[in-house]
């Protein structure tokens, strides 16, 4: 694999990097693995200029281009995604920072780790960016779990859900970032509350601030610049070929950043800043002609709808007390209303939403809308056939993770025999733990083997209130008695009939039950927020998870001593290739039989080098399955507790891992690092 350096504004030194033949200015760096991720910053303290950052499947390498000198090599047994330089929480040097398949790691200028944490899911972007304003940058991390985390002093402090793996990061401000996702969804959010979001056919390759717009790169070629409050494309351009990467840079050396956009057929194109106001050639603040045509055609329309819509009900008031044969066409009572509810269909495992409405009219139809809810996308439609309307419509919900999610409901309303319809639009809200119902009284003494104990100190009134906002209950939990000191409820959960039971004991004592450890970390969290709970510790009892802990280190373990066999099987083939291949030639000036033989063993041993080439490659893959196995039981872990003891739970948890002690993992999962 090739890195090709361009640097027409002064040459490199000769080395690692040999200077193209062809074109004076372009230096190739070759590099023997593939190249999975690059990236360029300011490591090396009191030198101003960039080091580049290389990472490998398993390596990552900081080289100094101008000097031809390395800072460091560092072998990542858990993969290399998502490479950045940055300053982070505490650490005010700048760092490289590595996104692997299951952790995220950072790393100063000589090559040593200086924090290290896990993430349930694949790292895809990252960027530093000081979210909550205290004057030190946080980690955001965006993962194939669909999860955008913010990570502060090796602590996440923040979860923000998203419909699909998150791509893309980029920072605008000083208070607002923007994202990009694997479905073609892009938005801006402001510290943690989204602003606006559009979603595309095409995926997002890069997202940059250019100017006062958000520039876009989108996988078939096509750059966009889009107004940062709304999300309006204000220019849009196409490339010959498909997007592959975009980055800002101050290329001209005139002491502006430019947008660099690189095709996959290697073009590289460049644009200067956009400004909304004067576009890219303009000298002019006046506002280009076409926008204030489209501002004109926007207020027509507007105004031609709600002149339809008037006209709608003037009809309907005109008409209230005709007979059926005499209604028009769009008549409608005046009272009608949507009217929409959720219940628990534990028969098909799902929720079942109701859309109906509070007269004789019928529902046509409906759309529900709703991130992350249904398989094939964000929208489900139900239309029944005409012989099967009624003023009710039913919908299945299955959120497929604990997440809170707002469903938004358009139906068609009307007669059974209207030929137009009225649109209702509705907003039904889902809370975090939608998916769990309410067991009977009778099912409430199934024994859990697997809990989680903890203590807090908190009236029961207060714990009613939680169960009551994240639980989907047919009816809120009101204690009988004001002096009552403790509480007892068992959950069914609809996804795997798997039961969770929750007591709340009048000392203070709370143990949440269920084979579920991810389920007991996420009620740990939501709780600990509700309650404003800065450090919480538990103890934790879980069998099967214990067992798998044992599983994947033993995996890891065997894997480890297989990849060292197997690399030094390899070097020994080598050294054999590398000193048959001179005898060979040695034999052909006096005998061709001999030389027919040493280029015989050559050709064996190089398939041979090739079998163990694949089985170092399948060995690589299983190494980095039980390692995000084993990284996720972690991060589960780390979840049972709250805050100093989480952190200290996941420094823990490390130090075990890189001694390869299983037992004191068992530990740290039960009791935490105590």
């Amino acid at each position: 694999m090739y890195i090709i350096i361009h640097h027409p504004y002064g040459g490199i030194a000769n080395g690692r990097a040999q200077r193209s033949n062809a074109h004076g200015e372009v230096s190739e760096l070759n590099v023997s693995q593939a190249v999975i991720a690059l990236a360029a910053g300011p490591l090396r303290p009191e030198c101003i200029r960039d080091m580049l950052l290389i990472g490998s499947p398993t390596q990552i390498l900081a080289y100094d281009v101008h000097d031809n000198s390395d800072l460091f090599f560092k072998e990542a047994p858990d993969g290399v995604n998502v490479l950045i330089t940055g300053s982070f929480g505490k650490h005010s040097e700048m760092l490289a920072i590595v996104g692997g398949n299951s952790s995220v790691h950072g790393l100063s200028w000589e090559g040593n780790e200086v924090f290290w944490n896990v993430i349930s899911g694949k790292v895809c972007s990252m960027i530093t960016f000081d979210i909550d304003k205290d004057g030190e940058n946080e980690l955001i991390v965006g993962c194939d779990d669909s999860f955008i985390r913010v990570l502060k002093n090796n602590h996440f402090i923040m979860e923000l859900a998203e419909t699909g793996p998150v791509t893309c990061l980029s920072p605008i401000n000083e208070v607002r970032f923007a994202y990009g996702l694997a479905n073609g969804t892009i938005g801006i959010y402001e510290d943690s509350l989204r602003l606006w979001r559009v979603k595309s056919k095409q995926n997002a390759i890069s997202l940059q601030w250019s100017g006062e717009s958000l520039a876009c790169a989108w996988a078939n070629g096509r750059l966009d610049w889009r107004d940062g409050a709304s999300g309006r494309v204000l220019r849009r351009v196409q490339m010959r070929a498909g997007a592959a990467a975009m980055l800002l840079a101050d290329y001209r050396s005139i002491g502006t950043p430019d947008l660099i956009c690189v095709s996959d057929r290697g073009e590289v194109l460049g644009y200067p800043p956009y400004h909304a106001n004067v576009g890219f050639n303009a000298t002019t603040t006046k506002l280009p002609s076409e926008e204030d045509r489209l501002a004109i055609t926007d207020l027509l329309n507007k105004k031609q709808a709600l002149m339809v819509e008037l006209q709608h009900y003037e009809a309907n008031a005109a008409t209230a007390n005709l007979d059926p044969s005499e209604r028009p066409a769009s008549g409608m009572p005046t009272n009608t209303r949507l009217q929409v509810a959720v219940s628990p269909n534990e028969d098909e495992g799902c929720l079942e939403l109701a859309i109906s409405t509070n007269n004789e009219t019928i529902v046509r139809a409906a759309l529900v809308l709703a991130e992350g809810l249904f398989e094939g996308g964000e929208t489900l439609a139900r239309h029944p056939p005409s012989n099967q309307l009624r003023s009710v419509l039913y919908a299945p919900l299955k959120p497929p993770r604990d997440v809170p999610v707002d469903v938004h409901i358009k139906a068609l309303v009307g007669y059974p025999d209207s030929e137009q319809f009225h649109i209702f639009e509705l907003t039904k809200n889902l809370p975090k733990f939608a998916m769990y119902v309410m067991e009977p009284s009778t099912l409430k003494n199934i024994q859990i083997e697997s809990y989680v104990n903890f203590h807090i100190t908190e009236r029961i009134q207060r714990i009613c209130i939680w169960i009551n906002q994240n639980f989907l209950m047919e009816e809120e939990i009101e204690l009988e008695n004001e002096d009552l000191k403790e509480l007892n409820v068992s959950f069914l959960c609809l996804r795997d009939k798997s039961h969770l039971n929750m007591n709340f004991g009048a000392n203070g004592q709370v143990k949440f039950s269920t084979a579920n450890i991810e389920l007991a970390g996420n009620l740990i969290q939501s709780l600990a927020i509700f309650l404003n709970l800065t450090d919480l510790q538990s103890t934790a009892h879980f069998p099967e998870t214990e067992q798998k802990l044992h599983e994947e280190m033993a995996n890891a373990s065997e894997v480890g001593e297989t990849r060292s066999r197997l690399a030094a099987e390899t070097a020994e083939k080598a050294q054999l290739i590398t000193a048959l291949l001179p005898a060979a030639q040695d034999a052909a000036a006096f005998d061709l039989k001999e030389m027919l033989n040493r280029y015989k063993e050559v050709i064996l041993l190089n398939e041979e080098l090739l079998t163990g080439c694949h089985v170092r490659r399948a060995t690589q893959e299983q190494a980095v399955k039980s390692l995000k196995n084993l990284h996720i039981i972690l991060r589960h872990a780390a979840r049972l507790r709250v805050g100093n003891y989480g952190r200290a739970v996941v420094a823990a948890c490390r130090k075990a891992v890189q001694d390869n002690n299983t037992e004191a993992l068992i530990k740290i999962l039960r009791v935490g690092d105590c």
